[in-house]
C-alpha cells in the first residue's frame, strides 16, 4: 500500500512519515522541493534526527522522493508522473503548510489554501477508497475568546487573529466542499501547540516552544542584537523582560509523543464513515501562560518575566521580542476544546502526560536547529 506525504521535513510531517516507514511499513512517496536527491537527503536527515537512530535499509527501501511544488499545477510533477502516483496510492497526509503567524497575506494563502486546492485536484484522481488527511490547526477557531470550540466548529463570525489562522480556516472550507462534492473521506486534524521536551538529535525540525526558548536564550546569553551584554553577574542577571500577555491567558500545548500516536489512530487505524471528520488533537488540560513564564525564570536565573497587558516604552530586549514574535504574541485566548470525536477513535490510548514546570523547561531549553530554527526570528515554526 503506497501513501503520498507533503511536508515531511516538518516538525509534525517528519514523524508522521517516521511511523508510516516503520512502525506501519508503508511504502510512502514524499512530494517537496528541490530535486529528488536533495530532498531524499534532506528527509533522512530529518527523520534520523527525529528518531534518534538511523534508517534501516528496508525502511530506506520503502521511501521514495519526489520533487514536486504543492503550489503548482500538478504538483509540478510530469503529467504522466502525477497519474502514475495517483493510480497507486491508497493515502494522502497533506502535512505541507506555511506557517509563519505574522506572515504576508498572499504567501501564506498561495501554499496553505492553494496548496491544499492542488492536493485535492490530485486526491481527486485516486481511487475512491482513497483517504484524504489534512493536517489543519486549532488557530482556524480564529478570534473565538472563549468557551468550548467544538470539533465540527468552523466559522469565521469572530475574524482572525493573523493572516495564517484566515489560510487554514480557508484550505478547511476546501477539504469539506471537496468531500461534499465528490463524496469522499476526508479526515482533519486540528492539533494545537505541539510541544517536544528535548528527546530530538541536532537537525529536527523545532517547536513553537522550542523557538521561544531560543529566542530568550538569545537575550539571556547576548542582550540580543543591539542590547548591552549582560554584565560580570552572569546571563540574564538582574534584566526584567516584559511580555505583551495578559497572565489569564492560556495555551494549549500537547506533548509531539502523544500527538502522533493520535493522529495515527483516529486518521490511520480507525475508519470513520465517508465525509469530513474533524478531530482535535490537544491536552485535556490548558497551559497558563505564568505557568510558562514561571520556566522561562527558571531556565534563566536573574531573569524576571513579567506579563503585561500592554508593553509601555519597552526595552531593547522588549522590542526584540515583539518584532521577533508579532503573531505569536497576538493571542488573548481563554478557550478548551472538545476531545469528543478524538476520544472515540483513540481507544485505549493514554492522555498525554501533565505538562509541569519540569517539562516546560525541557521543551524551552534550545536543542533543535532544524527548519526555520537556526534563527531567533524564526516564527514561521511557530504554529498554532
Amino acid at each position: 500500500m503506497t501513501f503520498l506525504i507533503t511536508g515531511a521535513t516538518g516538525f509534525l510531517g517528519s514523524r508522521v512519515l517516521f511511523e508510516l516507514l516503520t512502525t506501519y511499513a508503508h511504502d510512502v512517496v514524499t512530494v517537496g522541493r528541490g530535486s529528488s536527491a536533495s530532498l531524499r537527503a534532506r528527509v533522512v536527515t530529518v527523520l534520523e534526527a527525529v528518531s534518534g537512530r538511523s534508517l534501516r535499509d528496508e525502511e530506506r527501501a520503502r521511501l521514495r522522493c519526489v520533487s514536486g511544488d504543492v503550489t503548482h499545477p500538478y504538483l509540478g510533477l510530469p503529467p504522466a508522473m502525477y497519474g502514475r502516483l495517483a493510480a497507486e496510492c491508497r493515502a494522502v497526509w497533506h502535512c505541507a503548510g506555511d506557517i509563519a503567524l505574522a506572515g504576508e497575506r498572499q504567501r501564506l494563502f498561495a501554499v496553505n489554501a492553494q496548496g491544499t486546492a492542488e492536493m485535492l485536484d490530485f486526491a481527486e484522481l485516486t481511487d475512491p477508497s482513497c483517504r484524504f488527511v489534512h493536517m489543519s490547526t486549532m488557530a482556524v477557531a480564529g478570534k473565538v475568546p472563549a468557551g468550548v470550540i467544538l470539533e465540527d466548529h468552523l466559522c469565521d463570525t469572530y475574524g482572525f487573529e493573523t493572516h495564517y489562522d484566515e489560510s487554514k480556516y480557508a484550505a478547511e472550507k476546501l477539504v469539506r466542499e471537496w468531500a461534499e462534492r465528490h463524496g469522499r473521506e476526508a479526515v482533519v486534524l486540528r492539533p494545537s501547540v505541539v510541544g517536544n521536551d528535548g528527546n530530538v538529535g541536532a537537525g529536527a525540525p523545532c517547536h513553537p516552544l522550542g523557538v521561544l526558548g531560543q529566542l530568550i536564550d538569545t537575550i539571556a546569553r547576548t542582550g540580543g542584537p543591539g542590547i548591552p551584554v549582560p554584565g560580570e553577574r552572569g546571563p540574564a542577571a538582574g534584566l526584567r523582560l516584559r511580555l505583551p500577555v495578559p497572565a489569564d491567558v492560556t495555551f494549549n500545548v500537547v506533548p509531539d509523543t502523544y500527538a502522533v500516536k493520535a493522529m495515527l489512530c483516529v486518521a490511520h487505524d480507525s475508519r470513520p464513515a465517508v465525509g469530513v471528520h474533524c478531530f482535535h488533537i490537544v491536552h485535556p488540560v490548558e497551559t497558563s501562560a505564568q505557568h510558562i513564564a514561571s520556566a522561562i525564570e527558571s531556565l534563566h536565573p536573574g531573569l524576571s518575566v513579567c506579563l503585561v497587558d500592554k508593553v509601555v516604552d519597552p526595552t531593547p530586549a522588549e522590542s526584540f521580542v515583539a518584532a521577533s514574535l508579532p503573531g505569536f504574541l497576538s493571542f488573548r485566548h481563554r478557550r478548551t476544546y472538545d476531545r469528543t470525536n478524538t476520544l472515540a477513535l483513540t481507544g485505549d490510548l493514554a492522555d498525554p502526560v501533565p505538562l509541569d514546570q519540569s517539562y516546560l523547561v525541557r521543551a524551552l531549553t534550545p536543542a533543535c536547529s532544524g527548519d526555520g530554527a537556526s534563527s531567533p526570528r524564526a516564527e514561521q515554526s511557530v504554529g498554532l
